[in-house]
């Protein structure tokens, strides 16, 4: 087994995705969708079912998702504290 070499992966990558590139992983930016959602979080509230199709129904004639209907009726009813 003298003389056998040993595989450099790394060599090996190199020469697949070209010496002095990043591979994709390391190149790839945040999706265009979620940049502009870096001011929110994602929570879970349990609602009365009156008040969740209120919101729904809200929603459908302002024609605005559901995300956008809550946060405009929580800063309405929440104007003092914001």
């Amino acid at each position: 087994m003298a003389g056998k070499t040993k595989f450099d992966q790394e060599a090996a990558f190199k020469s697949i995705i070209g010496a002095g590139r990043e591979s994709e992983a390391e190149n790839q930016e945040m999706p265009v969708g979620k940049a502009k959602n870096k001011d929110r979080v994602q929570r879970s509230y349990f609602l009365d079912r009156d008040i969740d199709k209120a919101l729904r129904r809200m929603a459908l004639e302002e024609e605005k998702n559901l995300t956008e209907t809550v946060n405009d009726v929580l800063r309405r009813a929440l104007e003092k504290y914001l």
